[in-house]
């Protein structure tokens, strides 16, 4: 029984393992919409090193 439970769990975690990979590829195939291929952000930036729009993460 305990054979049956293992492989089992194998096959779950590896379709999950699968499907993740799928969306993950086809995601990066989706394109992107219109005027959204270069954004910036209008802000100089903040004291927050944790913000995505800090100007320090392009150096």
């Amino acid at each position: 029984m305990e054979l049956k439970s293992a492989l089992g769990a194998i096959v779950v975690f590896g379709s999950l393992v699968g499907v993740y990979i799928t969306l993950y590829k086809l995601n990066k195939k989706t394109p992107l919409p219109p005027g959204c291929e270069d954004l910036k952000a209008d802000c100089e930036g903040c004291r927050d090193y944790a913000c995505t729009n800090n100007p320090h993460h392009e150096r």
